[in-house]
């Protein structure tokens, strides 16, 4: 039986949805992958700048000292924060001195 002008239009209009869904899967596959693998790069791998106010820092610890209002277990302590904070940073974190940086970094506080 030969096909009917009906048929072969419902026949078109099938492929075309077929093929409409098909690219939009496609489509949001690849969105869902690409947002995936950019996220994954940025948290894991990308290099990000932190700065230390590492003289300042030091300086504070420093007046405590001279001041004597900390005692020299507490300046231990406060130098093993401030190594503890540094060495807390993921190895694709580079940590700059706060005097070099000059704005839009995170800074680290121990």
């Amino acid at each position: 039986m030969p096909m009917t002008d009906d048929t072969h239009t419902t026949t078109r209009q099938t492929a075309s949805r077929g093929l409409l869904l098909t690219a939009s899967v496609a489509l949001l596959v690849s969105l869902l992958t690409a947002t995936g693998v950019v996220a994954i790069y940025d948290r894991r791998y990308a290099q990000k700048i932190v700065t230390m106010d590492l003289k300042g820092y030091i300086q504070a610890q420093r007046d405590k000292a001279v001041n004597g209002t900390a005692s020299d277990e507490e300046l231990r302590r406060g130098l093993d924060a401030m190594e503890a904070a540094l060495f807390a940073e993921p190895a694709n974190h580079i940590v700059l001195m706060k005097d070099v940086v000059l704005r839009n970094a995170r800074e680290i506080k121990p």
